[in-house]
């Protein structure tokens, strides 16, 4: 499972991983802050047209993230990132992020982004393929090579990019790959692709030490 897949990377790089839930009556999202140390936003559906003022396109048989989800996790998106603690983006984790932003979002690349690289499909097929990374940023730090190759699943990416965001991976179609904020006292780091898919790989792992890391710091 792949909820499975970001639990062993999170173990490897030394965290314990949990699971949050949408809070009842009884929780509020300051609770479940308070509760951890760190958040990983995870993979997903698309997210909502209307949530970024996107176009209807076909969803082919696939429902979009559903409300309830996309609710909870700007909230928790929104607490961590007031509370200072490290947050790492997976995929609709890092499309959340930049729309959070005021950014948005390619509906579907194939049909949009001219010259696109095949980028693979949600509960699709899993492509490879190599991205640039700017070797100035935290994401260049933390994986320390300029060219990766990376496990891909998505139709979907930043058109926009959110304010305050800046860039700091592409692949060759020239679709942005990863985000962090232009302030570097926001600890926060977005990738497009999907290192849980590549846990052999240490270049990967190191996204996920580096979140257990941070929220090790005093």
């Amino acid at each position: 499972m792949a909820k499975e897949a970001y639990g062993h990377c999170v173990w490897e790089a030394g965290g314990i991983p949990v699971i949050l839930t949408y809070p009842n009556g009884h929780g509020t999202i300051s609770d479940a802050t308070q509760s951890i140390d760190a958040l990983l936003m995870i993979g997903g559906p698309d997210l909502p047209v209307n949530y970024y003022g996107g176009s209807s396109y076909d969803l082919n048989g696939e429902q979009p993230m559903h409300t309830n989800r996309v609710e909870f996790d700007r909230q928790i998106f929104q607490s961590c990132l007031d509370s200072n603690k490290p947050i790492l983006g997976v995929c609709a984790g890092l499309q959340h992020i930049n729309v959070i932003f005021g950014g948005t979002l390619y509906e579907d690349i194939p049909s949009q982004l001219p010259g696109y690289i095949d980028h693979g499909a949600y509960k699709g097929n899993v492509v490879v393929h190599p991205v640039e990374i700017d070797r100035t940023s935290l994401l260049g730090d933390i994986i320390d090579e300029a060219d990766i190759p990376v496990t891909s699943t998505h139709h979907q990416g930043i058109r926009k990019l959110g304010q305050n965001l800046k860039p700091t991976a592409w692949s060759s179609d020239g679709l942005i790959e990863a985000v962090e904020p232009v302030n570097g006292d926001s600890k926060f780091v977005a990738v497009q692709w999907h290192p849980e898919l590549m846990q052999e790989d240490k270049r990967q792992i190191s996204l996920f030490r580096w979140m257990v890391e941070e929220a090790a710091q005093p």
